[in-house]
């Protein structure tokens, strides 16, 4: 089971975006019942990494993480979406 910590600067709009993307992502290549999502606040990433396997943030990756991160803005931008969808999917077969 992945643990995937999702996150935006106050944890509520953005990354409610980017977690629909995901999950649909994810289900659609196998991975149903794979994989939790935890939705937080940039602010609490540097805790929470210790039980996470990666982090997708449309922020800037902050200091201290104890997981891999994957920048969530090509999201919502679309520039760079498949790029990031591969290396969500690498880190899945992990």
């Amino acid at each position: 089971m992945k643990k995937i910590l999702v996150a935006c600067g106050a944890g509520i709009a953005t990354s409610t975006a980017v977690i629909t993307k995901i999950k649909n992502l994810l289900d659609q290549n196998g991975y149903q019942n794979q994989y939790t999502i935890k939705q937080c606040k940039i602010s609490e990433t540097p805790s929470l990494s210790d039980n996470a396997d990666f982090l997708i943030a449309t922020t800037a990756k902050p200091s201290n993480l104890n997981c891999d991160f994957i920048s969530g803005v090509p999201f919502l931008t679309g520039m760079g979406k498949e790029a990031t969808e591969k290396e969500i999917l690498d880190l899945m077969k992990k």
